[in-house]
């Protein structure tokens, strides 16, 4: 709050008139003991009067410079009591340099040498600082008031000779040309130098900042040379400050050293950038010209900024520091530091032991940084928060007092956290932030030795972007990303805690590697790691799906590559899909009776499979080789045996049947095949050919010539050919080394 201390010692120095009261009574009681008799004596003196006398006048010089000089309407002394009175008095007392003169004025002053008392009954005037050029020769008259004129009246004034106390019970007002004010009762003890103005201290100020000082009491000491308001309260348009007491310290020339506050120090100011600060304890110091130079409040501050960007803060101590035409440069808070701005919901909050704030120009907050161990930052968006955190964090504003960028290091942290999920934990040892015109953090980067974690999930790599608005982590720099038994690795990983998927680009690779048998299953149902290659990958953590593109998949010997594959982890279940670049392919076994085993190659435009099940389904143009047969089709079916029963000590994808539909063309050397539909079965080594009404299975042998029927069963070891047919059509079988049929 703006408050002229200058204006507060001088109107708390009016009360000085006590102590001229004091001298006054020196004076006074001097010249009646003095012998000095009146200018004027009346020849008809009552009979208990000793002395009478009017146009009194007396003055008291040393050096050849006066000192004081009183003048009275008139002056008596009684005979009995020895009481003596001054009427319509007039005392002005100059300054030993002759530099001033102050001015008492008074329809009655009594001395009663039984009591030590001097009085001055009825109104009584003073003038403090009438005249800055002081008297030229001994009883010169008052002169006129001055601009620096300190104005006071009161009644009921007493001093008393053995106590040394001045004191009155009424009501004092002073004024001086900047303000007015009043107190009710005073105490002034000669011998301490403490005046005490005993209750309903107020001070009003005349200049464009009116301010109105109020107080309980006020006590003015010498030694130590200090002014203690209680009760205090200042007042000005939209502005206020109390204390339960105001210590104003003052240097040897009676300016303004220090003003403390003690016992609830209030602070308040309305308006678009009001606030309201509350503390036990509180501190100025002012440099010489009555400038601020530094302020403390302590033993638990609590602080709001009100208008239109509400904040409230609470810490142990505040100081600030002052510059050029007393505004703040500076500002330190310490201990247990806690500032929060903006509504539920969308605040932001800082947590330190200390936090250090420039300022510019006293108004516009340039940095803020905080200290003496870790800080941090918390963001609240709707029921979502996140929580930055540092050794060391700095945060820059621009000139609307908005934040602009972060840094925070070593030891930075990102906690995000959402009801119901687990936090989102990010580490690095340097991190940086940039905010919108909304004080709203847009982005973030994590530099150094990065780590996160989610749950279960949890990722390593050089740098970490973090972006608020989807809540998700960018990683670069050997990134690594390990989740529920899966790790993945690549050139770049997005983690996104709203979806919670992961996005990887850039040589992927995805390791699963806590994988149980499945006896029940079939090419995915080993123990063994499952690994998946890809240019990108898409990661669905709720679903525990995963999709790669330009992707290869395999375990032990089963392989499948495709443009794009989506594997299910959990169903062990995948479809792989082709495009106009490349087709699905995968590889199976087939193992003869005699312990033969042979490759058998499937291509296609799509491949779904379920491990359960041991089926894959191949669709769109499929082309299954084996080691002497090509079959073509619109689908395929693979039916592989189950794990448990395959032979081998690591068992592979061992076929059981082909179930091949549409168009199918089956091409063997020196023989081709068509049909509707081809099953084959690995046990036996056979294919059986069937078509559908109109349309008969054929096999056309380059040596016998083409054979058709209602069904075509040919055995691939040794070229038997069964024809099956219906009620009117004999069954046929046929060898390529001799040309019989049997009926």
């Amino acid at each position: 709050m703006a408050l002229d201390t200058n204006k507060l010692r001088k109107l708390f120095a009016a009360g000085a008139v006590a102590a001229i009261l004091v001298a006054a009574g020196f004076y006074v009681r001097g010249m009646l003991r003095s012998g000095h008799g009146p200018a004027k004596p009346v020849t008809s003196i009552p009979d208990n009067v000793g002395e009478l006398a009017k146009g009194f006048s007396f003055s008291q010089s040393e050096g050849g410079k006066t000192l004081f000089t009183i003048h009275a309407a008139s002056f008596q002394r009684y005979k009995d009591s020895g009481r003596g009175e001054l009427r319509d008095v007039s005392i002005v007392v100059y300054g030993r340099d002759e530099s001033r003169s102050d001015q008492i004025y008074g329809s009655l002053f009594v001395y009663d040498p039984a009591t030590g008392d001097i009085g001055a009954e009825g109104e009584v005037r003073i003038d403090l600082d009438a005249n800055t050029k002081g008297a030229t020769q001994p009883n010169q008259a008052p002169v006129k008031e001055t601009r620096n004129l300190i104005h006071v009246t009161t009644s009921g004034l007493t001093f008393n000779k053995n106590s040394g106390l001045a004191r009155t019970k009424e009501k004092i007002e002073f004024r001086v040309p900047e303000a007015s004010g009043s107190a009710m009762g005073a105490t002034y003890d000669s011998h301490s130098s403490v005046l005490t103005l005993k209750s309903a201290v107020k001070i009003d100020t005349t200049d464009k900042n009116k301010a109105s000082i109020s107080g309980q009491s006020a006590t003015i000491t010498k030694e130590p040379r200090q002014i203690v308001l209680r009760g205090a309260r200042v007042e000005q348009q939209q502005r206020m400050m109390a204390a339960d007491k105001l210590t104003v310290l003052l240097r040897p020339d009676n300016t303004v050293d220090r003003v403390l506050g003690s016992g609830n120090v209030h602070s308040h100011q309305e308006g678009p950038k009001g606030f309201d600060v509350t503390a036990p304890e509180g501190e100025l110091l002012l440099a010489t010209g009555n400038l601020l130079k530094s302020g403390a409040l302590s033993g638990g501050v609590n602080f709001q900024r009100l208008g239109d960007q509400p904040s409230a803060g609470k810490a142990g101590r505040i100081v600030l520091a002052f510059g050029p035409k007393g505004r703040v440069v500076s500002a330190r808070a310490e201990d247990s530091v806690d500032v929060k701005e903006g509504p539920e919901g969308k605040s932001r909050q800082i947590v330190a032991s200390a936090l250090d704030v420039a300022i510019k120009d006293g108004k516009i907050v340039q940095t803020a940084t905080t200290s003496d161990g870790p800080g941090k930052i918390i963001l609240a968006k709707g029921t979502s928060t996140t929580a930055i955190s540092a050794d060391r964090l700095q945060m820059r504003f621009n000139n609307q007092n908005r934040p602009v960028s972060l840094l925070g290091s070593p030891d930075a942290k990102i906690v995000s956290s959402t009801p119901g999920q687990p936090d989102q934990i990010a580490t690095s040892h340097e991190l940086t932030a940039s905010f919108n015109d909304k004080g709203e953090i847009i982005a973030g980067d994590l530099n150094g030795d990065f780590h996160f974690q989610q749950g279960q999930r949890t990722a390593t790599a050089e740098h970490g972007k973090f972006n608020p608005v989807d809540e998700s982590f960018v990683l670069t720099g050997s990134p690594r990303v390990v989740d529920t038994g899966a790790t993945i690795t690549a050139d770049t990983i997005q983690l996104s805690r709203r979806t919670e998927s992961a996005e990887a680009r850039g040589n992927v690779k995805t390791t699963y590697n806590d994988l149980k048998p499945q006896p029940g299953g079939a090419m995915l149902a080993s123990g063994e790691p499952i690994h998946v290659t890809g240019v990108s990958a898409t990661a669905s953590r709720s679903a525990g799906v995963a999709k790669y593109a330009k992707a290869r998949l395999w375990q032990g010997a089963n392989i499948i590559e495709a443009p794009s594959i989506t594997f299910d982890k959990l169903h062990r279940s995948l479809v792989a899909q082709g495009d106009q670049t490349a087709r699905v392919s995968t590889v199976f076994v087939q193992t003869t009776k005699n312990g033969k085993t042979t490759p058998v190659n499937v291509t296609a435009d799509k491949l779904t499979y379920v491990d359960s099940e041991r089926k894959a389904v191949f669709s769109g143009r499929v082309v299954t080789k084996m080691e002497d047969s090509t079959i073509n089709a619109d689908t395929v079916q693979v039916l592989l045996m189950p794990r448990g029963e395959q032979a081998g000590d690591k068992p592979s994808s061992q076929l059981d049947r082909i179930v091949a539909q549409g168009d199918i063309q089956i091409q063997r050397p020196n023989r081709r095949a068509t049909g509707s539909q081809a099953v084959y079965t690995a046990a036996e080594d056979k294919f059986v050919l069937t078509g559908v009404p109109g349309k008969l299975p054929s096999i056309f042998d380059a040596e016998r010539g083409q054979i058709s029927g209602d069904s075509l069963t040919f055995f691939s070891h040794d070229d038997r050919v069964l024809v099956g047919s219906g009620d009117s059509s004999p069954a046929q079988t046929q060898t390529r080394n001799r040309d019989a049929s049997k009926k």
